[in-house]
């Protein structure tokens, strides 16, 4: 009986110790996918950023050069025409 109860306890211990082990993991997975997500986030910020300067900084040169800008867009638009003709 003793054994028995050894065993017992010995099986019980094994699965506390286990999953305390698995709960552990677990919050480590969730706290390495927090962070992941959080620094996503700023990348993703950043680039909106960037994309916004982008924008900022070309309306300002066609603002200042609408005549070379149109013939830039032009000649974009031409070789795109003759690129996807073929």
């Amino acid at each position: 009986q003793t054994i028995r109860d050894d065993i017992t306890t010995l099986s019980r211990l094994l699965r506390e110790i286990g999953e305390a082990k698995a709960g552990e993991k677990r919050d480590a997975a969730l706290a390495e996918a927090e962070a992941l997500l959080d620094r996503s986030r700023a990348i993703l910020d950043e680039g909106r950023i960037r994309a916004r300067e982008a924008t900022a900084s070309i309306e300002d040169h066609i603002r200042e050069k609408p005549i070379q800008s149109a013939l830039v867009a032009l000649g974009i638009g031409f070789l795109v025409g003759i690129i996807t003709r073929r």
